[in-house]
């Protein structure tokens, strides 16, 4: 129904519609998901498990139908994002940097110890991700997608990043895990830390912890 405020005629001013309220407990999940989600910077001293994990990456990047499609929209279905565990003293992996296989839903393990002050540092030197005993690591490797789509490729790729992370964000929330979507960081340090290759850039850097 069309709502006019005020002493105004309805020539005056655009009609206003009054929608109904989200469902945001008791028969939604995905709005009272939404509804939840907050940026979280503080952590239990809990180890996340390695299904935790498995499911946190999946919901970034991970395959979710038999032609290959994935859990992020991306533009042409190019992918151009990589996907990194940075993990502590997780109780069932091994501490060290680990990139995401989407295809397969496996991790290979590319640096050994846990480099979480060092990417802290990097990262302005905040202290959530020191803290938090493991983080998801965004980079994208713009060549993939602008080869098709020029530079706009490098706002389609950003816009996927979004995407991933929220989804990280979401599910999150119905493990009781938290996260802070962190932007402020040296490129170069990052890359340096993990290792990546001259052609990733970092974009993201999401630390998980228990609420």
């Amino acid at each position: 129904m069309g709502i006019n405020l005020g002493n105004q005629s309805p020539g005056d001013m655009p009609m206003k519609l009054r929608l109904p309220g989200p469902e945001v407990s008791g028969i939604s999940q995905i709005e009272e998901l939404i509804a939840k989600r907050r940026s979280v910077r503080n952590y239990k001293d809990k180890k996340l498990s390695e299904s935790v994990i498995s499911r946190l990456l999946w919901a970034a990047q991970g395959v979710s139908s038999e032609t290959g499609l994935r859990t992020s929209p991306s533009a042409g279905a190019l992918y151009p994002l990589e996907v990194h565990l940075v993990i502590g003293e997780s109780g069932e992996l091994e501490p060290g940097v680990y990139r995401y296989v989407p295809e397969d839903h496996t991790l290979v393990q590319e640096i050994s110890g846990d480099i979480r002050e060092k990417l802290s540092k990097a990262a302005l030197s905040q202290p959530m991700i020191k803290n938090a005993p493991a983080s998801i690591v965004i980079s994208a490797v713009y060549a993939r997608i602008t080869s098709r789509y020029g530079n706009r490729g490098i706002r389609y790729t950003h816009m996927e990043a979004g995407h991933a992370a929220q989804n990280v964000y979401l599910l999150g929330m119905e493990l009781g895990i938290g996260t802070c979507a962190v932007g402020a960081f040296k490129d170069e340090e990052v890359r340096s830390v993990l290792k990546l290759p001259a052609n990733q850039e970092p974009l993201y850097i999401l630390p998980l912890g228990y609420i």
